[in-house]
């Protein structure tokens, strides 16, 4: 298994002066208030927001069409036309801090070059790869260090995560793959970290991908019962203006409908803290479905079958980004680190944890997963110490319920059993495995309550931006409860 926890968006943005006034509203306002002061001003802002991303990669999508049609697919003009647009976006949505990306992206490819070119891959004791993550990382650190402006940092800080694990995951795929190292040079690496589809707030995408998502479909995929043009085109923005609205939406709910809502019984500590996590993971839904559809946006001619089978995006479609009810319904935390953001899920678990798995052991894997996760957010204290605490709670959770399956032989683990399970006398179904599943949803919720609390942005009245200066100010307020919990299942799980 894979115990992690990504934050992959946590503080991101603080979403523009409009968004920071609305979450300074005091939670005594009516409905009509709501609306003037805080929908109206989220609406603008994100409007104009998604727009950005939209139009510039509605305009990079079309650029390739035509540029297809002139060149006869051109890789090159692809790269070209990746770094121009990619260049448009970041400076019409960051406008400042491209030094950052620069010289990170620069070095980056200037390390790996090196590599390449003057220490032969049978003559290297330590490989490519973790050469330079440990470069990248130590790279990204010194400059947050350095950085003068917190505020400036805390702009860039997703875009240099996105650009340095593009930057990882190209140095394994290359390390071996003399065929796509072939196809590595200064203009295609320029084209893949400076992509518009996900330069700025991701999802990561492999280098390979990023080469086959524009590729024209071949005559043959263009059989078989797919599509039309027309229908394929209509499905596509269909998917396009959904993400959209599930961002706004999500937006909305996070700076707006939370307070109001819960208002009228805010004074209870815990109510509180509700508040607090579900307006953090629905500014993550904002960010992720943003995602979302700028990938949507960027591909209007995307040749994958599987994917034009449904109205609806595929859950296994390279574009998924998040799954909200996974994350809000969960039946483990295994479930919820796995779906809350989906492709730094893979990317962690396909060059972190499987390639240290064998050399070093599962407990090794899984340690140095938890480090290269929190040190590619940066220095942020926050995220270390509930990295720690939902490692804690996954492994737990994993080693308890696979005792009670083997003890009352039902299915209860942290993954969900067929509804044929050969292996379990007591199917999903049964009243054992229904009390016992959602009790630990229960335990479940309480901890993503208790977890996301500690993430609240410092905007707000005097005495909650002090109150915020403690890095464990919030559990303070809740007494640790979840930290003693934990305790209480460390002792349960040795004593059954």
């Amino acid at each position: 298994m894979d115990y992690y926890y990504d934050d992959y968006y946590d503080e991101y943005y603080d979403q523009s002066e409009l968004a920071g006034a609305a979450r300074s509203l005091h939670r005594e306002i009516g409905f009509d208030e709501t609306v003037s002061n805080c929908v109206h001003p989220s609406l603008r802002f994100s409007a104009q927001y998604v727009t950005n991303f939209i139009a510039v990669n509605f305009l990079f999508s079309l650029l390739v069409l035509v540029v297809r049609r002139i060149f006869n697919a051109s890789q090159k003009w692809l790269h070209l036309l990746c770094c121009l647009c990619g260049i448009v976006l970041l400076y019409r949505v960051i406008d400042h801090g491209f030094y950052h990306f620069v010289q990170l992206a620069v070095t980056l490819h200037m390390v790996q070059w090196t590599l390449h070119r003057w220490f032969p891959a049978s003559n290297r004791y330590i490989k490519t790869p973790f050469i330079v993550i440990a470069y990248g990382i130590g790279n990204l650190l010194v400059s947050e260090l350095l950085e003068p402006s917190a505020e400036t940092w805390n702009r860039i800080r997703g875009t240099q995560m996105i650009l340095l694990m593009k930057a990882l995951s190209l140095a394994f795929d290359t390390d071996g793959n003399l065929a796509l190292r072939n196809q590595l040079n200064v203009l295609s690496y320029c084209g893949y970290v400076l992509c518009p589809a996900n330069v700025i707030l991701g999802p990561w995408i492999s280098f390979s991908d990023y080469l086959n998502i524009w590729k024209p479909a071949s005559g043959l995929e263009s059989k078989h019962g797919q599509p039309s043009s027309g229908r394929r085109i209509l499905i596509h923005a269909f998917r396009i203006l959904i993400s959209a609205l599930m961002a706004i939406g999500f937006l909305l709910t996070s700076n707006c409908m939370i307070d109001y809502l819960l208002a009228p019984i805010g004074s209870w500590k815990w109510v509180r803290a509700y508040g607090r996590a579900l307006s953090f993971r629905t500014s993550h839904y904002f960010i992720a479905y943003l995602s979302q559809c700028s990938m949507l946006a960027a591909a209007v001619d995307w040749n994958r079958s599987n994917d034009e089978r449904s109205i609806m995006l595929p859950v296994n479609s390279l574009y998924r980004v998040t799954s909200p009810t996974a994350v809000e319904f969960p039946r483990s935390l295994v479930q919820v680190v796995t779906a809350w953001n989906i492709p730094m899920h893979l990317w962690l678990k396909r060059y972190i944890f499987r390639t240290t798995k064998r050399p070093f052991g599962t407990a090794a894997a899984i340690a140095l997963t938890y480090i290269i996760s929190s040190l590619l957010h940066g220095l942020h204290y926050r995220l270390w110490v509930t990295l720690l605490t939902i490692g804690s709670w996954t492994f737990v959770e994993h080693e308890i319920r696979r005792k009670i399956a083997a003890i009352y032989s039902a299915c209860v683990l942290v993954g969900k059993c067929p509804d044929s399970c050969a292996v379990h006398q007591h199917k999903n179904k049964s009243l054992l495995c229904i009390v016992i599943n959602v009790l630990f949803f229960a335990l479940n919720t309480f901890n993503l309550i208790y977890l996301g609390c500690i993430f609240e942005t410092t905007e707000g009245p005097p005495e909650e931006v002090h109150h915020d200066k403690s890095i464990f100010g919030r559990w303070t307020e809740l007494n640790y409860a979840s930290h003693w919990l934990l305790v209480f299942a460390y002792i349960f799980y040795f004593l059954i």
